[in-house]
């Protein structure tokens, strides 16, 4: 990336940050989070502490970087090392992401690709092009069929921690990450200590992975008698209740308990849960490679992923671009695009200039 495509990204996200400052969601108890960012071409700054959100989004606004992020965690000295920040406790998060859930659309705008000679291909990814022997690299990008499952992993997982778990629906908030899922907040004190191990249990259990062998639950389904399976309480009540609406079907009850869990269970990335002193993307802030924003849901079901995130300017930009596939941003397709001058719309050409893959034209 050269200095006038960096000067480009850090005017259009200042100028994001300088008119909508307001949408920036800062966390309680400021003054104990952890923040972090990166620099445009750069690495992570961390370690950092704010007295106030004013403080913050001054340094937000005057470094204008590709990414934000706060800590979920409060630490008696934030600005310390991990290991002399004193945890005082933090809250539950959940990462869900369309990368992590098959589904077929990615067969067509999942792949990898060679910006020397253009070649591309499906997944998995060549170490060298086959063509040209140079390296290549992937490309993610989303439709609305993946990003709809990933807004159903996370309202199956809104589902265990109110039936499950009993959290009130009211702690829990959720936010579109700005890319290709959702994050889940829970804010209900008794996550807030809990350690990692803990979390981890959480997640496997949301995952489906305590469950017993599916051989093992149809002979608890066969033997169970009416009676009890009314009685039944989370994973066996949606075990039970899916087997029975299926009864018009010829299955054996091990084949229905694997479709049970299958469509029942919420792919969350159980690394992200699980790590107390993480720092997460801060809400209302901008993804430094797509430039959409983390951005609160009230309705899932109104909530468009494909349009609702895109803050940035619609004002055009002139880009030599090396070499780009086809992806979808605010509504639009864009792409594929090699070795040639575009005029895009900011929103649109921040997504080839975060990923390195053409330049703001002299």
């Amino acid at each position: 990336m050269n200095e006038s495509s960096k000067a480009f990204l850090k005017s259009a996200y200042r100028e994001y940050y300088f008119k909508h400052s307001d949408a920036v969601g800062f966390p309680e108890e400021i003054g104990s989070r952890e923040f972090g960012y990166i620099p445009f071409g750069g690495t992570m700054v961390r370690h950092l502490s704010f007295k106030s959100p004013g403080e913050a989004i001054a340094e937000v606004v005057r470094q204008s970087p590709s990414s934000v992020y706060c800590s979920n965690a409060r630490y008696e000295s934030p600005s310390l090392p991990i290991e002399e920040k004193g945890w005082k406790g933090a809250e539950l998060i959940f990462d869900i992401d369309a990368t992590d859930i098959q589904t077929p659309c990615k067969k067509g705008h999942d792949l990898w690709f060679c910006a020397k000679c253009h070649a591309e291909g499906r997944l998995p990814r060549p170490r060298n092009c086959p063509k040209c022997h140079s390296s290549t690299e992937e490309f993610h990008t989303t439709c609305s069929v993946c990003l709809a499952a990933a807004k159903d992993h996370t309202l199956r997982l809104t589902g265990f921690l109110v039936d499950d778990f009993g959290v009130q629906a009211e702690m829990i908030k959720l936010y579109f990450s700005g890319n290709r899922g959702y994050h889940i907040h829970v804010f209900d004190d008794r996550f807030y200590l809990l350690n990692q191990a803990g979390r981890a249990e959480i997640a496997d259990y949301v995952r489906g992975g305590s469950l017993p062998a599916t051989q093992t639950i149809a002979s608890i389904l066969k033997r169970r008698p009416s009676e009890e399976q009314n009685t039944s309480l989370g994973w066996m009540k949606r075990i039970e209740f899916y087997a029975s609406s299926q009864r018009q079907r010829t299955a054996t009850l091990q084949k229905l308990a694997s479709e049970a869990i299958s469509s029942s269970r919420s792919l969350v990335d159980a690394s992200v849960t699980t790590d107390v002193h993480r720092v997460f993307r801060l809400a209302g802030t901008l993804h430094g490679t797509t430039g959409m924003c983390k951005t609160p849901v009230e309705s899932p079901s109104s909530f468009n992923p494909d349009t609702d995130p895109v803050v940035l300017s619609s004002s055009t930009v002139e880009l030599q671009v090396d070499y780009c596939p086809e992806f979808r941003i605010g509504g639009r397709p864009f792409g594929p695009y090699a070795a040639s001058r575009e005029s895009l719309p900011t929103y649109a050409a921040i997504q080839i200039l975060a990923r390195g893959m053409g330049e703001v034209a002299r």
